[in-house]
Parts: C-alpha cells; sequence; structure tokens
C-alpha cells in the first residue's frame, strides 16, 4: 500500500533566494513522486524565525497535525533539513513519521542504488545522518515502521547503536577508499593510453542517461524520475575519424544538494572533475531550467570542475514549440539544441565534441611500407619524435592532433 505524504514547504524570510516559493513547492512534489509514495497535500509556510524547539511555531505546528488528519496522511516532509531534536519534537506533536528533505533524498537514493559502489556511497551517507538521530542507544522509533525514509542498501535495522554505526561507517570509509584508489588507477591508465573523457553532468532528470544511450546505443537505465544514475557509467564511443573517447555518466544534481551527499559521492563526482570536456545537459523544457542552470555551476565549483570547459547542451527541444526554440538560440548561441529521445541534433553534438577535441594531441605510433613514406611531409615536423628505417620502410612516431590524424589515415587508406 502506497503511504500518503503531507508536504510542508517552507521558505525562510530572512534568506535570499532566487527559487520562488512556488519553485520549491514543486520540485518537494517531484522528489516525493520519486519515491511512489501519493501526496495527500502540501502547505507553504513563511517562516520569520527558527523555533529552536519545533523550527516553526508551536502554532504552525499544530495547524500542520490538523492538515495531515484531515488528509489521513502518514508520513510529513519538511522541505528543510530539522535538527534531530526538532525531528523528534515535530513528530511527537503530530504523532507521525516526520522527514527532512535530507532523508527524503537519501531514500530516493537508495532506491536507484543497484551497483556496489553506488550503495556502500549511499550507506554511508544514510549512516552519517543517522548518527546524530539515535535516541539513546537504540533508533529513532518513527524509523522502525518501514516505507519512505526507512530504504537502505546495506545492514537491516537490528539493535543498531551508536559503537555498531561508528564501526560501520569507518569499514564503508576504508572500502570507499580502495574504490577511489582503483578509480584513480583507471583514471592514469586512460591518461596514459590518451583517451580524452566527455562527461555528462546535469541537474537530476535532464536527460543525460538518455542522451548516453542514444549516442552508444546502449540499453542503460533511464526514466521520468530523479537519480536513476547513482553508480558510475562509461562507454566508449568512437568520433568521426575513429578517435576513441570516454563519455561518463554522472549522478544528478540537486539544487542544496545535501552535503552528506557531496561527501559519500566524492569518488563519483571526481570522474567529472578529471574530464577533459564537460557536456552541460539542460533540460529546457522544465520551467526553472535558468535556476537549474545556476545550481550546476554551483556544484561543478564545488568539486573544483568549474575550469573545465563546458558545451551546453539544451536537452528536450521536442516538447517546445519552433518559436520558443529560436527566441532561446539568441540567449544560448553556443549551445547544442537537441531531444536525446528523439534523436535530433545528435550530429551537432557529435560535431561539437570533435571540434572542442580537435587540438588534444595524442601518439601516431606505426610503420609505413616504401609505397607510403611519402605521407610523412604530411605531419608538422616539430611533432615527429622518431623515424627510422625498418625492412625498406619508415617506422615512425609523432604526436598529432585530430585534424591531422584524420587527414593522414584518409590519405594512408586511399
Amino acid at each position: 500500500m502506497r503511504e500518503r505524504v503531507f508536504i510542508v514547504t517552507v521558505i525562510e524570510e530572512r534568506k535570499r533566494d532566487i527559487w520562488t516559493p512556488r519553485d520549491r513547492a514543486e520540485e518537494m512534489r517531484e522528489l516525493v513522486s520519486s519515491t511512489g509514495c501519493d501526496i495527500g497535500g502540501e502547505t507553504i509556510v513563511k517562516l520569520r524565525e527558527v523555533n529552536p524547539r519545533y523550527y516553526l511555531g508551536k502554532g504552525k505546528v499544530e495547524e500542520i497535525k490538523e492538515k495531515v488528519q484531515e488528509t489521513d496522511s502518514q508520513v510529513v516532509i519538511f522541505s528543510q533539513d530539522l535538527s534531530p531534536a526538532q525531528q523528534l519534537n515535530i513528530e511527537e506533536e503530530i504523532g507521525i513519521k516526520t522527514l527532512d528533505r535530507t532523508q527524503l533524498i537519501l531514500d530516493i537514493f537508495a532506491h536507484h542504488a543497484r551497483g556496489a559502489e553506488g550503495k556502500l556511497q549511499v550507506e554511508l551517507a544514510q549512516l552519517r545522518y543517522l548518527l546524530p538521530r539515535l535516541k539513546g542507544k537504540g533508533i529513532l522509533l518513527s524509523r522502525l515502521g518501514g516505507g519512505i525514509g526507512t530504504r537502505g542498501p546495506g545492514e537491516k535495522k537490528l539493535e543498531i547503536d551508536r559503537r555498531r554505526i561508528r564501526r560501520r561507517i569507518e569499514k564503508l570509509l576504508e572500502e570507499l577508499k580502495e574504490v577511489k584508489r582503483r578509480r584513480s588507477a583507471l583514471r592514469k591508465r586512460r591518461q596514459s593510453n590518451e583517451i580524452p573523457a566527455v562527461a555528462l553532468v546535469g541537474y537530476t532528470n535532464a536527460g543525460k542517461t538518455t542522451l548516453l544511450n542514444r549516442l552508444t546505443n546502449s540499453n542503460q537505465l533511464s526514466s521520468d524520475s530523479m537519480f536513476t544514475t547513482l553508480d558510475p557509467v562509461s562507454r566508449i564511443y568512437y568520433l568521426p575519424g575513429r578517435q576513441k573517447i570516454l563519455l561518463l555518466d554522472t549522478v544528478g544534481f540537486l539544487n542544496e544538494l545535501p552535503h552528506h551527499l557531496i561527501e559519500a559521492f566524492k569518488a563519483t563526482l571526481e570522474e567529472a572533475s578529471s574530464a577533459n570536456l564537460i557536456l552541460h545537459v539542460l533540460d529546457i523544457s522544465h520551467p526553472v531550467y535558468k535556476k537549474r542552470e545556476f545550481a550546476v555551476y554551483k556544484v561543478l565549483e564545488e568539486i573544483g570542475a568549474e575550469d573545465i570547459p563546458v558545451v551546453t547542451v539544451l536537452n528536450k527541444i521536442d516538447l517546445l514549440p519552433r518559436e520558443r526554440i529560436d527566441i532561446l538560440k539568441v540567449s544560448y548561441p553556443q549551445g547544442v539544441f537537441l531531444s536525446a529521445i528523439k534523436g535530433y541534433g545528435i550530429e551537432e553534438l557529435v560535431n561539437r565534441i570533435k571540434e572542442f577535441l580537435s587540438s588534444y594531441e595524442s601518439w601516431l605510433q606505426l610503420y609505413l611500407p616504401r609505397d607510403k613514406i611519402h605521407l610523412v611531409k604530411l605531419l608538422p615536423r616539430d611533432k615527429i619524435i622518431e623515424l627510422c628505417s625498418k625492412n625498406g620502410g619508415l617506422y615512425l612516431r609523432a604526436r598529432v592532433n585530430l585534424a591531422t590524424r584524420e587527414k593522414f589515415y584518409q590519405k594512408l587508406r586511399g
């Protein structure tokens, strides 16, 4: 049976915010819908001053209690993070399970974690969140009832206490350190083999995985819901001219992504910060696409990827009228407009990637038979590192860019 959720979107008036109350309420609805729960009701609360005990004023909490009872909701979820004491006090006052925004997002992550690395990262984030919320030696009673907020890829909640959680966190950190070491080794191997990496980043549900599937003809799971990609996904792709590149899919970003998640997913996010090029996939059909774009750049800055070249990919143009697309092209003259699901604009994106990576130099090592020796003159002299006679032909080593490589191989095949 699907749980019925009552959403409380809180707007702290003292905070400057480009997101309107309606924007925040809409995102909360999207997040809750991603859990598979029904929305029983919602309210928007403007908060002048935080109440240390209840976060909101006691009178407002009593109002929410009445609305929860009227809508027969089993869970109340706040759009802001609550302190452990506030969460417990509200729960006792209202009488039903109470979650905050981080707990909601962790629940969605737990649902979508499939690979070993994703499960480790989600469990670490969940336990770090849970640790300060233990009551005495046991767990908050609300988390023993099952349903939203209780999902987890790791150990079952049996006799959980602080010591056991701390030991588990230490073990997870060790395992993730090993994951990071392996990922770093793979990255060095890739760089030594001189395979350029192109990372797909974007707000959650922007269509990154659909684009990856379209480019590589793969069937990585994608859906019209939030955070379907948690585990790092990479695919080999050949550009025209047969230059091999690596496409990296990443976890979807979110406005004010909880610190627990940024920390836990650092190894995954580092893939984007080590890429040669970033494709920022933006759902241009979304009402607050501009604010989501800003949120993505904020996360890129947090992970140290702000200096990597970016191509803005404006996705889901199939959902917009032609006139709207023409207006947007004025705002994004360097953007690539496409529909990953329909396949429109893919060729333009591939050409743009090729153009960006055209200056990327890699080794050209091969043997030229006697009748092909004249092709050496196609290469800039200062790029030829080694040239020696062998069996009547020439052995060649040179550093060349993509355009030179493509021209050279065309002549070699001709």
